[in-house]
């Protein structure tokens, strides 16, 4: 594992090599094996949203509760790679397709110390996270690129990841996906007795995810 740049001033930094290529290629595999033994399959999972263009397959640790473990069990090296006392919050699994973007925006509180993880390209064509400099006070709108605001784009290979602050720094891919598609792990966690402190464990995104898995079962 190698550290570029200065969370502490900048805000974000790059993970080289946050887990090895080959364990982040088979939580893809196995998620998908798991799926289809569940009679299920990606296509399940689409659906729109704002940051997007086209529907993209999202998948919640809270349904899928290995991604919870990987969660937690990343928690001690984000506390030494953050210098906080940290607690998880939620994680996701999210497929982006050929041409998509994501629009430029800033996180909830439950994303206080965000980690954006590159599974696997179905290509291998690395697509860049970018990262705005100008600190935000409340969740931003959803724009198509940073206007005037300074960015930083940093690609990743299949294993690398983006330490950011999510609630701080505007974020988003606004260059399109030069993949067929692209699976990614997104993890959040708050500080323990912080601002944010009671969205640890995120139980209101439990319940909305609870809620909608019991319609895709119905």
């Amino acid at each position: 594992m190698r550290i570029e740049g200065d969370y502490s001033s900048d805000g974000y930094a790059t993970i080289r090599g946050l887990i090895p290529p080959e364990v982040a290629a088979n939580l893809f595999r196995q998620l998908q094996i798991d799926l289809e033994a569940a009679g299920k399959s990606f296509g399940t999972f689409a659906q729109s949203h704002a940051l997007s263009k086209q529907p993209t397959i999202e998948i919640s640790g809270h349904f899928y509760r290995p991604l919870t473990t990987f969660l937690w069990g990343l928690t001690p090296i984000m506390c030494e790679l953050t210098g906080a006392d940290l607690l998880p919050s939620y994680d996701y699994f999210r497929i982006y397709h050929k041409d998509d973007i994501c629009r430029v925006h800033s996180d909830r509180p439950s994303c206080e110390h965000s980690v954006s993880l590159t599974l696997l390209y179905s290509d291998g064509l690395p697509w860049p996270l970018e990262v705005g400099s100008v600190r935000v006070t409340d969740e931003s709108p959803c724009t198509e690129d940073f206007g005037d605001e300074p960015s930083s784009a940093i690609a990743m290979n299949p294993g690398d990841a983006v330490l950011y602050r999510g609630t701080d720094l505007r974020h988003g891919r606004t260059m399109p996906n030069p993949n067929r598609w692209s699976a990614h792990l997104f993890l959040f966690w708050v500080e323990r007795g912080g601002e944010f402190a009671h969205h640890a464990f995120d139980e209101q995104r439990l319940k909305s995810e609870m809620e909608r898995v019991s319609k895709l079962a119905g």
